[in-house]
């Protein structure tokens, strides 16, 4: 929990400091691959965020990276900062936070759209409409394959669900067929004659 709290904190304030879009885009994607290099490289990782080196040594090995990498300044000096205050370990999880506290800054909503199959661009573009037009608000969607599902989507906003799925539909379809009490009379409906046969 604390270090949700740490991560969240560094990325609330790096989307304040984001002025525009482009500049978001350009330093989460910087911020995103600097994460998958120390996941990826195990001796850059370790060298970041050991104690056993020196914040000038650290400053020293991101100044090496940071001119080949063209580094936004906002970047360089966000990633400096954490380096003072050894908090490089949660780089991976403030990279997660970020676009969230982007989004809720831009004043848009993040839902998630589970599907049999990925959705094209224009099934995107379609689905994001109507959704702006249901909840009032601009709408980015996040579209996951989910193989379990038959066919259809369903859609989730924060902890809650909306089925249009085919399993859904059947379900539904079940629960209305359990409420209804049909007469004995109507359930042997041409027993009679098929007997007759």
């Amino acid at each position: 929990m604390k270090e949700n709290t740490v991560a969240k904190r560094y990325a609330k304030a790096m989307a304040e400091s984001v002025h525009d879009e482009g500049e978001y885009r350009e330093i989460n994607g910087q911020l995103v691959f600097l994460a998958e290099l120390l996941a990826k490289d195990l001796n850059f990782k370790s060298s970041m965020e050991t104690p056993m080196l020196s914040k000038k040594q650290k400053r020293e090995l991101l100044e090496s990276i940071s001119d080949r990498l063209n580094l936004n300044p906002k970047t360089h000096n966000f990633l400096l900062a954490l380096i003072e205050e050894n908090r490089m370990m949660f780089l991976d999880q403030i990279v997660d936070f970020l676009e969230d506290f982007w989004f809720e800054k831009k004043g848009i909503e993040k839902i998630t759209v589970l599907s049999a199959i990925p959705l094209d661009d224009r099934q995107q573009n379609e689905l994001i409409q109507q959704l702006e037009k249901s909840f009032q608000k601009k709408i980015v969607i996040e579209n996951q394959p989910d193989p379990s599902l038959i066919g259809g989507i369903k859609i989730k906003r924060g902890s809650t669900y909306f089925d249009f799925s085919i399993e859904g539909n059947l379900k539904k379809f079940r629960e209305v067929l359990a409420e209804i009490s049909i007469p004995e009379s109507l359930v042997r409906i041409g027993e009679g004659d098929a007997n007759k046969g």
